[in-house]
């Protein structure tokens, strides 16, 4: 049956294929190398992330509203295929609604991550710019106030 499968799919011998695929130890250690990088480059946003105060309630709301908004989707759907043909496009058309707003919820989620991962970034930039501060926190980052980071941004504007 495996011959019958291998013409039947342009596939190589099986033996071949077992060998031609075996990694060698050197490109498995580099992968184990570049998969540890990115964990530690998305550990360190999430521990980012932590910081920030008012971000876990915001993403805890939108999974509410998402698993509410499907939840009406599927009850709605369930309703549709239950009534005439004449109502049922207008249950569809609010079950596609509900859908719409679970997508948003998650797109806004996503972009309230990736705007907070931005301005983290433009501070970072800035931070090594000026190379000013008026101290360091405990984690020796440094620490600007408001007059501060303004003047920077004025001084840069002209």
């Amino acid at each position: 049956m495996t011959k019958k499968l291998e013409e039947e799919f342009n596939l190589p011998p099986i033996d071949e294929a077992i060998k031609s695929e075996t990694p060698v130890i050197e490109e498995t250690k580099n992968e184990i190398v570049k998969v540890a990088d990115a964990l530690s480059v998305s550990e360190k946003i999430n521990m980012a992330f932590r910081e920030v105060k008012g971000l876990e309630e915001h993403e805890s709301e939108l999974n509410d509203i998402a698993s509410k908004a499907i939840e009406s989707y599927e009850s709605l759907m369930d309703l549709g295929m239950n009534v005439s043909d004449m109502a049922a496009g207008k249950v569809f058309a609010e079950a596609s609604n509900m859908l719409k707003i679970a997508l948003e919820a998650s797109d806004s989620k996503t972009k309230a991550k990736l705007q907070q991962i931005d301005l983290m970034i433009k501070k970072a930039r800035l931070d090594k710019q000026t190379g000013e501060g008026t101290g360091h926190d405990s984690e020796g980052q440094k620490l600007f106030d408001r007059n501060e980071l303004l003047k920077i941004i004025n001084k840069n504007d002209k």
